[in-house]
C-alpha cells in the first residue's frame, strides 16, 4: 500500500537550502529551469527534483504526483523565506551557528569531492576482480539458511494444546499465530521468520529448527528463555558460493571504493597540519544524569 502524500511533511524536514539567484540559468552545462522567486533567491524546477529523488525508495513513485511536487515547491518556499529572515538578523554571525553552517558546507564538498573522484578512478580491469575474488572467496559464501514460522507461548500446556491442533490441521499454523503467540515481532504475519542462518537464534531453538528436514514439519515444543515455540519448516537453502560473475559487480564497488580511500588518505597525509593545543578536554561541562 502506498504512503500517504501528507507523509511528504515529515520527508520535507531533511530538504536542503534553495539555490541563491543566479544570472543565468546554466550550471555546469545542465539546464535551470526557474520556478518560483523569493525575494533574492530563486527556486529552480531541478530543486524540486533532487528533493524527490533524495527520498527513500518506497516513496520514488511520488516524483511524478502533481500534489507532492507542489509540497516540495511550497515547503521550498517557506524554507527559503525563513531562511533569508534569519540572514537579515545577521544570525549567521553567531559564532556557533557560524561553525554549524561550515561544517554543513564541508559536509556537501566532501561529498562532491567523492563522487568527482570517483568519476576519475579507472574501472577495475577483469584480472584485478578475479584476484580480489579468489582472495576473498570466503566473503562469497552464502550460508546455509532456513525459513521457518514460530508460535511462542508462555507455558508448556498451551504450546502441547496448539500442536495437537495443528496435526489435525496444519492449515491453522498463521491463524493460530496470530491469535496466540506472544512474540509480536513477527505474529501478525503468522509467526513468520523470514530466512536466517546459523547464529542468529538462540541456541536450543536453532538446534531443533535446522534439524527439521522437510518442508511443513512441525516441531515438538521447544523451551527457551523467552517461553515454549512451535517451529514449522518453510524451506531450507544449503550453503552456495557465488560465482564470479555474479560477484562482480559487488567486487567492483569495493575495488573503486578501496582506491577512493587511498586517494582520501593521501591526501590527508600529505596536508600539512599543525597542532595547535592537545587539551581535548570539554569546553562546557555538561550535566551528568544521576541514577
Amino acid at each position: 500500500m502506498k504512503a500517504k502524500i501528507t507523509y511528504l511533511s515529515l520527508c520535507c524536514l531533511l530538504l536542503t537550502s534553495c539555490q541563491e539567484e543566479q544570472d543565468v540559468h546554466m550550471v555546469n552545462n545542465i539546464q535551470q529551469t526557474p520556478i518560483a522567486q523569493v525575494g533574492t533567491q530563486t527556486i529552480y524546477k531541478e530543486d524540486v527534483d533532487a528533493e524527490l529523488r533524495d527520498l527513500p525508495s518506497h516513496l520514488q513513485y511520488l516524483s511524478q504526483n502533481k500534489k507532492a511536487r507542489q509540497e516540495i515547491l511550497d515547503t521550498l518556499i517557506r524554507r527559503s523565506v525563513l531562511s533569508q529572515q534569519a540572514f537579515a538578523l545577521g544570525l549567521d554571525q553567531d559564532t556557533l551557528v557560524h561553525r554549524r553552517i561550515n561544517r554543513s558546507r564541508d559536509s556537501i564538498m566532501i561529498e562532491a569531492l567523492r563522487d568527482w573522484e570517483l568519476s576519475q578512478i579507472p574501472t577495475p580491469n577483469n584480472e584485478e576482480i578475479e584476484t580480489y575474488y579468489k582472495k576473498h572467496i570466503s566473503h562469497f559464501t552464502i550460508p546455509e539458511q532456513i525459513h521457518a514460522r514460530h508460535i511462542l507461548v508462555r507455558q508448556k500446556n498451551e504450546a502441547l494444546a496448539i500442536l495437537k491442533q495443528l496435526k489435525r490441521k496444519k492449515d491453522d499454523f498463521a491463524s493460530l499465530a496470530a491469535l496466540h503467540s506472544i512474540d509480536d515481532s513477527n505474529k501478525s504475519r503468522g509467526g513468520d521468520l523470514n530466512w536466517f542462518p546459523h547464529g542468529i537464534m538462540v541456541s536450543d531453538f536453532e538446534k531443533v529448527a535446522f534439524a527439521l528436514k522437510n518442508t511443513g514439519d512441525i516441531s515438538k515444543p521447544v523451551k527457551t528463555q523467552y517461553g515454549w515455540h512451535i517451529i514449522e519448516l518453510l524451506g531450507k537453502r544449503p550453503a552456495y558460493k557465488q560465482t564470479l560473475e555474479e560477484a562482480k559487480e559487488e567486487i567492483l564497488q569495493v575495488l573503486r571504493q578501496q582506491a577512493l580511500d587511498t586517494w582520501m588518505d593521501g591526501l590527508v597525509k600529505s596536508s600539512h597540519i599543525n597542532t595547535i593545543n592537545d587539551n581535548l578536554e570539554p569546553t562546557l561541562q555538561l550535566p551528568i544524569n544521576q541514577p
